[in-house]
């Protein structure tokens, strides 16, 4: 199934390139938001837009500096909600989850909290701990996987 792509310009003028798996037809078909890992784009991996084709329409974009995305100068993680707000309503979606994996988890998981009226769920894999959270050793389960 191919996933078109698009770019949309943002209120602050920056451009955010789409990737939109579309909704075969089914007006209504629940919607999900990928967040993609880093450093990839965001293209939603064609495995989950294959087996949800006809029933989930996958929508995403490249976060900023990535792919056809422009950069978003002093952004915060937080700062993804009112990007992926702005794509969503010029796609047409008011209510969708949010899934996101590696780099992305943390970008699913605010658009979860800053979007809470918007957001059914949300899905984090693999996500990624803020680097000075007290207590983590960042550096300790990939180190000990190298040995």
């Amino acid at each position: 199934m191919a996933t078109a792509e698009c770019d949309i310009t943002l209120p602050d003028g920056r451009t955010v390139h789409v990737y939109d798996s579309g909704d075969g037809g089914n007006a209504g078909i629940p919607t999900v938001y990928w967040h993609h890992g880093s450093p990839q784009v965001g293209v939603p991996p064609e495995p989950l837009v294959a087996a949800g084709a006809g029933t989930v329409r996958w929508l995403s974009h490249d976060r900023p500096r990535y792919g056809g995305s422009g950069p978003h100068h002093g952004r915060s993680v937080a700062a993804v909600a009112a990007d992926v707000a702005c794509v969503a309503d010029a796609l047409g979606v008011d209510r969708f989850a949010v899934m996101g994996q590696s780099g992305g988890g943390p970008h699913a998981l605010a658009c979860a909290g800053v979007l809470e009226g918007r957001v059914l769920g949300a899905v984090c894999v693999s996500g990624l701990a803020p680097f000075d959270t007290a207590g983590l050793d960042w550096f300790a389960v990939g180190a000990a996987s190298c040995g």
